[in-house]
């Protein structure tokens, strides 16, 4: 049985590229996108998200963005 995934959160790590945020999905592997505004993240994630459980993406449970600064030092989205 598959996990609720209403329920679960999802971690979403971005990186900017230049002028793009790519976006993965840590717990999914092999989840990743893009966005072309940190604004666009969260829709992006989940869309993707969707995509690799099957689900219709207003089901995906919240995104959680945390943005990973070149060289690996973290910090939160707000």
């Amino acid at each position: 049985m598959r996990p609720d995934v209403t329920a679960l959160g999802h971690r979403v790590d971005v990186v900017r590229f230049g002028e793009w945020w790519a976006i993965t999905v840590p717990s999914l592997r092999g989840v990743f996108s893009q966005a072309r505004h940190l604004d666009e993240v969260p829709a992006a994630a989940r869309e993707a998200i969707a995509i690799m459980l099957d689900v219709d993406p207003a089901d995906v449970g919240p995104i959680d963005v945390h943005m990973q600064q070149q060289g690996g030092t973290e910090f939160l989205a707000e």
